[in-house]
């Protein structure tokens, strides 16, 4: 179950602030929490008051499992919740549902992140929309946990699983989307992706947690306390990969940097503007964090090559071709990670936009996406920080001049274009950033 921490800052026009948050955000966010109240007026008359110690006990558990969320490599935070969410859209009525699920998950992420108006109700209000969906599709297709059939039961049950997850997908989705101007579909279908097969895989341990709760008692709803831990160490597992991926990388910068002493943080410097661009040009953020990723890799085939940039000499025609093969050595070891877009980049990141790049002297838009980013990124830093095959540095200004000349030569005009942006409105910033980063650097050292 995926929610969002608090990436901006707090309040709504019920307390939004509009210099940080654009004002479709703010329309989005505003619609989700007024859709969430008008189903709760619309289904309201539903809620089984009279069970009021089964709804108190799921709003209780509920809150404790959202209290603690994971972690999640790729942006927000992965909870508990999917089991006691599946329970609840099948044991109560949808106005139950939509009140419990939306309150409870509401009152948990304020526990954990502060009380910040706008964000809790967001949280609330999707999570609420998505389980009383879930519940609504149930019941339209026959659903009773008192009659546990396959098809008057699992069918519905697991459909409605289904439409839970679809559903908070589309919401984290859209919201990121929203936020920094990305692409819907391609988020929502890396989300789905991603996180689609490990929830489902609650569906049975919540199917019979329903089954119980109708044919023994509701406080067998208790057991789920008991699965919690396990719940919370296999989405740990779940993500271990990601964080493996990560180490693996952190492991390669460093080496390169070790290898490369003058031109340290290089490939940092590289990653950060790439990715600026990347989200200038409104990519998705699965093909912004592949880029990220390809550009912190984009010289690991240097590696082998020290004394041919160290000797400070113009390379012989031999030395040229044992150069220029860095692309492809690296290459090698960038596709031997499971994303393969990542091995593209630092293959191609030496292609220029006219066909005369190498290593295999690809054209215009045959050029991966993210290696014409990259090229854009690794020749302006190169510029500024004197970096091979430049013996000195040149000032910010001139190396954006001297990228932008080379716009439909050996750069892509489109890159070109958001990298002007960039460095018109984030150049001051990445520049903190990198001296920070040189400074604590050298005090590692």
């Amino acid at each position: 179950m995926r929610i969002e921490e608090g990436s901006c800052g707090s309040v709504f026009s019920f307390v939004l602030t509009t210099q940080r948050l654009s004002r479709g955000f703010q329309i989005y966010v505003f619609a989700v929490v007024l859709a969430a109240s008008g189903l709760v007026l619309l289904l309201g008359a539903q809620v089984r008051w009279a069970a009021w110690p089964e709804l108190l006990m799921f709003l209780a558990l509920i809150t404790l499992a959202s209290m603690f969320p994971i972690p999640d490599p790729r942006g927000g935070y992965l909870t508990s919740t999917p089991t006691l969410m599946y329970v609840l859209f099948s044991v109560h009525d949808p106005g139950s549902a939509l009140l419990v699920a939306g309150s409870a998950y509401a009152i948990g992420h304020a526990i954990s992140w502060g009380w910040v108006p706008w964000r809790t109700l967001w949280n609330g209000a999707q999570m609420g929309i998505s389980v009383a969906l879930a519940s609504l599709v149930f019941r339209a297709f026959g659903g009773s946990p008192s009659n546990p059939g396959i098809i008057t039961f699992l069918v519905p049950f697991t459909l409605g699983s289904l439409v839970h997850q679809l559903s908070n997908n589309i919401f984290v989705s859209s919201f990121y989307s929203r936020l920094r101007g990305t692409p819907l579909i391609v988020s929502w279908l890396a989300d789905i992706r991603d996180f689609l097969l490990s929830n489902l895989l609650s569906v049975p341990a919540a199917a019979l947690l329903s089954i119980l709760y109708v044919s023994v008692h509701p406080a067998t709803l208790l057991l789920y306390l008991a699965s919690l831990p396990v719940q919370r160490w296999a989405l740990e597992l779940y993500l271990q990969h990601r964080r493996i991926y990560d180490q693996a990388i952190n492991s390669l910068v460093l080496a390169i940097d070790a290898n490369f002493p003058q031109g340290a943080g290089h490939s940092r410097r590289v990653a950060d503007l790439a990715t600026s661009i990347a989200r200038r040009m409104g990519l998705p953020d699965p093909e912004v964090q592949e880029i990220e990723l390809g550009a912190l890799l984009h010289d690991v085939g240097m590696i082998g090559l020290v004394e041919i940039v160290d000797s400070g000499m113009p390379p012989e025609l031999a030395a040229v071709e044992t150069l220029r093969s860095h692309v492809t050595l690296g290459a090698e070891v960038a596709y031997e990670f499971p994303r393969r877009g990542i091995g593209d980049i630092v293959l191609c990141h030496h292609e220029r936009f006219d066909g005369t790049g190498y290593p295999r002297r690809l054209k215009g838009g045959r050029i991966p996406v993210g290696a014409r980013i990259v090229a854009v990124a690794e020749a302006f830093d190169s510029m500024i920080s004197g970096g091979f095959p430049f013996s000195e540095r040149v000032a910010a200004f001139e190396a954006s001049e001297s990228v932008r000349r080379q716009a439909g030569l050996a750069f892509d005009p489109e890159v070109v274009k958001a990298f002007s942006t960039v460095m018109e409105s984030d150049w001051e910033i990445m520049q903190k950033r990198w001296n920070a980063m040189s400074v604590s650097q050298d005090v590692t050292r």
